[in-house]
């Protein structure tokens, strides 16, 4: 009986040990990241069948057994995923708001202060040193501009590294998943569960999380991770890699490409899309570079792309001091487009923009799929058209395709990414600035009306061999001395053939003959003259001048809503506004985070004064057996007296 007693004190002596061991373990471990804290399970030792009945025979320590909440561990990686996206998002969101700067500073100021100066030549066409001011100003906003296209390519280039930063990080994480999970069912396999191997998996799933939105699965065979679009990273014992290489469809940028099981001798190589990429670090990168970086690259790019083509246009509308027609004062490239380098046809796609004044803001792809050819705006990923038949005039853009396309061929355009890097002056030569109109307008001094005459401007076209008189007839309001069948319009309306030789007259209208337009107002007498003349030798006449300069308050761009500075100024607040969602969003994720990560530590941490109570728990539990096996021992020796 006594040695039954000292056994079952024994069972008890040890129990208490093994549950002091894992007290003193989730203490030592409490501030272990991923440490799930652990508690020894023990139960009723079989009973010994007697005559008198079940005799116990103390307490086993079944197992040890840590606390883990799937469901709160599945929702805490989740959250940090999409945490991480918003962060890693919002970081670069934020480099490039800092950089862009103020809505009426940088480039808006530097385009100011062009056409600024461009009124002083207005007012002073033949002096050498306003018209070098302006040229001046103008290398200034082609510097600001060009500081502009290398900050986008050094973003871009940043965004390139920490893509290939994060995927070898993200192998380097599904290679140790995949030996974590060959190690748990070995280790398994001896009848109990090695706590320690299986809180270095979930740590390292949590570490994965960061870097790219997975789903796992938990299954006889361990953990399978799967990316958002199904495709696996981790099976069992098996990986799967990814690699960040030169887009296909965008040399400047870097694609995640799936290459299969980790060390394949022959690795395919599968361009991950948008859905597959989704949360973590991986996730919030490409979101910026296809959200936030490369539209906004696009707007701006169609900013100078306007500005270059309205200045370019006015000019060539104008005569130099030297008297010749005004040529390009800014050069700037026309759209980009990239062949994917896995086509198959042997076609090429060039692009041309059919009103440079007003481009497209957004970039696009052409692809074909066989039967049709399909034009996707990828800034808003909508389709644009979809024909049996190669588009040529569509969203802003002349597309000439030579050659048949193959099923699957694809071709990236960007309309004017370009126009950062590649502004410039094209010219610097002070006299090459198109002061003059080629027309005159003048009204004749011996007039004895109010009526005055504005400075003539002409258009794309106009026409003026030789001197146009204009004589007022009061008797029928009218101005005669229009050229039968010259083209006639009034405030810029339908033009029409005139047939008469004659024109209505209302003070304030603008009267357009032969694309020549000029503006008379007051009340002229009876008799009085105007003439549109050739400029012959005109140097005093800055009237081009100053309609280039009048180019600042002029809406072409946001299908006609916005100026130049005015679309710089949506530019600059689309920046902000997308930098100050991201960080309210990020805020907003993070409080989430710390709201999930709460509840999976009150069930998985460890409580310091819990584990303190538990080690006074064991420390009585041990003393209380104790006791019993010096009880047992006592009866023991009490028998061993009776038989001396």
């Amino acid at each position: 009986m006594s040695n039954n007693i000292f056994n079952i004190g024994l069972s008890g002596l040890q129990a208490a040990q093994w549950g002091m061991t894992t007290t003193s373990q989730n203490i030592s471990n409490a501030s272990t990241p991923g440490y799930d804290v652990e508690s020894a399970v023990f139960a009723e030792a079989n009973g010994q069948y007697t005559g008198s009945g079940y005799m116990g025979n103390g307490v086993s320590t079944a197992t040890t057994q840590r606390a883990y909440s799937q469901y709160l561990t599945t929702q805490l990686n989740n959250a940090t995923a999409t945490n991480s996206s918003l962060t890693a998002n919002n970081t670069m969101a934020s480099q490039l708001n800092n950089l862009v700067g103020s809505p009426t500073g940088g480039i808006s100021a530097a385009i100011t202060a062009y056409f600024t100066g461009l009124q002083s030549v207005s007012n002073n066409p033949s002096s050498l040193a306003t018209r070098q001011t302006a040229i001046s100003d103008a290398q200034s906003l082609a510097d600001q501009i060009n500081t502009a296209g290398q900050q986008y390519d050094s973003l871009r280039q940043s965004v390139n590294q920490q893509l290939s930063t994060t995927v070898t990080q993200i192998n380097t994480y599904s290679t140790q998943i995949a030996q974590l999970n060959t190690q748990i069912q070995a280790a398994s396999a001896q009848g109990q569960p090695p706590n320690q191997l299986m809180d270095q998996r979930d740590q390292v799933v949590s570490s994965l999380s960061q870097l790219v939105g997975v789903s796992v699965v938990q299954n006889s065979s361990g953990y399978s991770l799967f990316l958002g679009d199904g495709q696996p990273l981790v099976v069992a014992n098996q990986s799967f890699s990814l690699s960040a290489v030169t887009s296909p469809s965008n040399p400047s940028e870097t694609a995640i490409a799936y290459n299969g099981i980790a060390g394949s001798s022959s690795p395919s190589t599968d361009y991950l899309p948008s859905t597959a990429l989704t949360g973590g670090t991986l996730g919030g990168l490409t979101s910026f570079v296809s959200q936030t970086l490369d539209p906004a690259e696009a707007q701006l790019g169609a900013i100078a792309t306007s500005f270059a083509s309205q200045v370019n246009a006015q000019n060539s509308l104008g005569l130099t001091l030297s008297g010749s027609t005004g040529g390009n004062l800014f050069t700037v490239a026309g759209p980009t487009v990239y062949a994917n380098k896995n086509n198959t046809g042997a076609e090429t796609l060039s692009v041309t923009l059919t009103n440079p004044s007003a481009p497209p803001t957004d970039n696009y792809s052409l692809a074909y799929n066989g039967t049709n050819y399909t034009l996707t705006d990828t800034s808003t990923n909508t389709v644009v058209s979809s024909t049996t038949t190669a588009p040529t005039t569509v969203a802003g853009m002349t597309l000439t395709l030579s050659g048949a396309m193959t099923a699957g061929d694809s071709f990236t355009i960007q309309p004017t990414s370009g126009a950062l890097n590649s502004f410039a002056l094209a010219t610097t030569s002070a006299s090459a600035i198109a002061a003059q109109s080629p027309a005159l307008a003048s009204a004749t001094s011996s007039n004895t009306g109010t009526a005055t005459i504005g400075a003539a401007t002409v258009s794309s076209g106009y026409s003026l061999a030789s001197t146009i008189t204009l004589t007022y007839n009061s008797a029928t309001g009218t101005l005669s001395g229009v050229p039968i069948g010259s083209s006639v319009s009034i405030n810029s309306g339908a033009a029409s053939t005139n047939t008469t030789g004659t024109v209505a007259y209302t003070s304030g209208n603008s009267i357009s003959i032969n694309g020549v337009a000029f503006t008379i107002s007051g009340t002229p007498a009876n008799g009085d003259t105007f003439k549109i003349a050739p400029n012959t030798g005109g140097t005093n006449d800055g009237s081009n001048a100053l309609a280039m300069s009048n180019l600042v308050s002029n809406s072409v761009l946001s299908n006609g809503t916005a100026t130049l500075t005015g679309a710089y100024a949506n530019y600059v607040n689309n920046i902000g506004n997308a930098a100050s969602t991201l960080q309210s969003a990020s805020k907003t994720q993070s409080a989430l985070v710390t709201q999930i990560t709460s509840a999976q530590q009150s069930v998985s941490g460890v409580n310091l004064d819990e584990e303190a109570s538990h080690l006074m728990q064991y420390q009585q539990l041990y003393q209380a057996n104790s006791k019993v096996i010096q009880t047992a021992n006592s009866m023991f020796q009490t028998l061993l007296g009776i038989f001396q």
